[in-house]
This record gives C-alpha cells, sequence and structure tokens, in this order.
C-alpha cells in the first residue's frame, strides 16, 4: 500500500504531511495505525503541525476528532506560536482552498474550572477536564480530552452538524444549534465506561454515541 502518510519530529514538535491524491479514507486509516504504533511516544496536549492543504469541513472534522482520541490537537503551518501554555490559545486549524474558507480551533491548555465560562465562534479543544459548573460556548464542535461534566453548547450561532466529543461525556447539559439535552438524575456516572463518545442531532434531537460508530 502506497505510504500516504508521514510523521516528522521537527525543533518546534510534530509535523504530519500527507498524500492529497489518496483518498482521505485511506490517510485516515493509515494515521491510526501509526498512532495506534506510536502510542506511547506522543505526550498528551502536544500539537502537530499540518501544511495548509485543501480539506473538506467534514474532513478537518475527522482529522481532528481522530487526533484528539489520542490526546493530540493540530494547527496549520500559518497558524500563531504558543505563548503561556496556561492560556487559551487560538489557532488556525486549517484552511481549506476548495472551500474558500478559514476554520479556526481555540485550544485551551488546561482544565476548565467550575465557575469559568468560555465562548468562541469556532471549535474548542480543551485539553483537560470540563469541570462541574464551568460552561463552554463555541460556534463550531467541542471537543474535551479529559472528562466532560459541565455544560457544553457547539453550533452555538445555529449550526446544527456541530458535534461535542469528550473521552468522558458526563455534561450536566449538552445543547447543540437549539436543542438541549440533559443527564438523567438518576445516571449513576461512577459505573460510565471510559471511551470517547461523540453527541450529535438526529431527528431533532440530540443522541450520544461511541467515536467511530
Amino acid at each position: 500500500m502506497e505510504e500516504a502518510v508521514v510523521f516528522k519530529g521537527t525543533k518546534t514538535g510534530l509535523r504530519l504531511s500527507f498524500n492529497p491524491s489518496v483518498d482521505f479514507e485511506i490517510i485516515l486509516d493509515q494515521l491510526k495505525r501509526k498512532l495506534d504504533a506510536a502510542a506511547n511516544f506522543f505526550t498528551a496536549g502536544t500539537t502537530v503541525t499540518v501544511p495548509v492543504v485543501s480539506l473538506t469541513p467534514e474532513q478537518q472534522r475527522q482529522l481532528t476528532v481522530l487526533l484528539a482520541d489520542y490526546g493530540l490537537a493540530w494547527q496549520a503551518d500559518n497558524s500563531v506560536p504558543a505563548t503561556d501554555p496556561a492560556e487559551p490559545q487560538a489557532v488556525t486549524a486549517v484552511s481549506s482552498q476548495a472551500e474558500g474558507i478559514e476554520t479556526q480551533a481555540l485550544i485551551v491548555r488546561h482544565t476548565v474550572r467550575g465557575g469559568q465560562r468560555i465562548e468562541y465562534p469556532g471549535t474548542v479543544v480543551i485539553l483537560g477536564d470540563l469541570n462541574p459548573a464551568a460552561e463552554v460556548v463555541a460556534g463550531g464542535d467541542i471537543i474535551v480530552l479529559g472528562a466532560c461534566r459541565g455544560i457544553a453548547h457547539a453550533g452555538a450561532y445555529g449550526d446544527v452538524t456541530a458535534r461535542i466529543t469528550a473521552n468522558r461525556l458526563l455534561a450536566t447539559q449538552l445543547r447543540i444549534a437549539g436543542i438541549i439535552a440533559r443527564s438523567p438524575d438518576n445516571l449513576d456516572k461512577s459505573d460510565k465506561p471510559v471511551y470517547m463518545e461523540t453527541a450529535r442531532i438526529q431527528d431533532g434531537t440530540v443522541i450520544i454515541e461511541p467515536v467511530g460508530k
């Protein structure tokens, strides 16, 4: 099989490159295999640099979710370098030349504590937990690499295709666009298995399912 995905170490971290002429499903499959093989090598919270290539919004979403499953975030070559790692960092996720749009993500490199509120017009990626009584409002997706126990509102400006993804999806309230889902009062969260789940809208309601289903 053609080598469609290459990881390279640089002075500033990791760089991912892939062949845009290869089917994107093959790229994702090869990338997952490489990540599985090197799972112990990567440090959670590492940002992977990705060259600016032509990707559709759905391909951007798939790449973001796959890397997030291994504790990784990504940014384009023209993104702004991180300053204080304890502060949220806005980065350009990718420029989609085919669509003529630019998608941005806010990388929050710490747990969001109770009483804190984050609002951002694009996608928000949290490299930690979203604690109870904390709130995140995003115009795009919300991805939490830890436990999501607070209030998460994705697609806040009407994007019904937005998703909320977390390693432990235990939010007191999930909201996508204008549709709200709440955790049952009798839910035993201590028995909830640890695996990445995603919430999305289907047939007018918010459903939760394992990532990759």
